[in-house]
């Protein structure tokens, strides 16, 4: 008798605590939110006194944001200095215009290295990074996305 309870104890541990070690840490989630033709001070979050970004703002209170920052005058350079965390030059991207917002297909993404780090990639929205194999964002890395 003295043995069943032994056992029964153990597998009551056994099976109240693997869980918890089975378990992987939690990680933060990530959302990265790219616009298009605004200005540094076009959000409440930055001073604006007369535009109201309430969810914005409280969603930047939260977060990481970035303040110093290298913008192009074109939004394809500046999107895939964003993407790689290269020079836009270095990445093949130099306007948006005659095949010139083609990114070259061995740049490394951010949403590569996240696949490394098994986190689950998205794109949704503008990309401009190339329309075509092997530019597209499956290519680059993203698992689902929809883009125009």
């Amino acid at each position: 008798m003295k043995n069943y309870i032994i056992r029964c104890f153990a597998a009551f541990c056994f099976m109240h605590f693997m869980p918890s070690l089975a378990q992987e840490p939690k990680r933060p989630n990530i959302i990265l939110i790219i616009t298009d033709d605004q200005g540094y001070g076009d959000l409440g979050i930055t001073g604006n006194p007369h535009v109201q970004t309430p969810v914005i703002d409280k969603l930047a209170k939260e977060s990481i944001r970035f303040t110093n920052f290298y913008v192009s005058p074109v939004c394809a350079p500046t999107r895939s200095s964003l993407m790689t965390g290269r020079y836009s030059l270095r990445t093949g991207i130099r306007d948006t215009y005659n095949g010139g917002a083609t990114m070259a297909s061995n740049e490394v993404t951010i949403a590569e290295m996240l696949k490394q780090a098994n986190y689950t990639t998205g794109i949704f929205g503008k990309w401009h990074l190339g329309d075509n194999y092997p530019s597209r964002p499956s290519d680059q890395g993203f698992d689902e996305s929809v883009i125009h």
